[in-house]
């Protein structure tokens, strides 16, 4: 499937610019996913604090872009991940448009194969994705998918691989 965003490129990266800089766009942009409610944001915001620890990297979130595809997210989402270059999917819960996000990035090998999933251990979700819905030929286990038992394991992975 081709998405056009038609002029949405522009009204894009002039948003980047006026949120970040026109530097930014030189550094490595890791688009960081997953629930936004109120608990599991705060984890979000560690992954986000661990990736931009590196100069060169800049890790955001889709939610900083306000301007951009609001009447459609799925088109929002289409753009921030083919401009970015890294994505990183947290699942925490199976409720909410992060899973909608997870299928997408499943139905695209663009996507695919620029994203690692770290995924909960332990919730109702876990038990479906480990038994193949994210592996081969999507994800491998310890390469680009990851289980995790809590925020300090969560934060152990991101900080060996960034």
């Amino acid at each position: 499937m081709l998405v056009s965003h038609d002029s949405a490129w522009d009204e894009f990266l002039d948003e980047f610019i006026n949120i970040f800089s026109v530097y930014d766009l030189t550094k490595k942009k890791i688009f960081i996913c997953g629930s936004y409610d109120e608990d599991t944001f705060k984890n979000l915001q560690e992954v986000q604090k661990i990736v931009n620890r590196i100069e060169n990297n800049l890790g955001f979130f889709e939610k900083e872009f306000r301007r951009t595809h609001l009447e459609n997210l799925i088109l929002k989402f289409d753009l921030i991940a083919k401009f970015s270059d890294e994505i990183i999917m947290v699942i925490e819960h199976d409720k909410g448009g992060h899973m909608i996000e997870m299928g997408i990035i499943l139905s695209f090998k663009e996507f695919s194969e620029k994203t690692r999933v770290f995924v909960l251990k332990d919730v109702d979700i876990t038990a479906v994705l480990k038994r193949g819905g994210l592996l081969t030929p999507f994800f491998r286990e310890g390469e680009s998918l990851f289980y995790f038992d809590d925020i300090n394991m969560l934060r152990s992975y991101v900080d060996e691989i960034y």
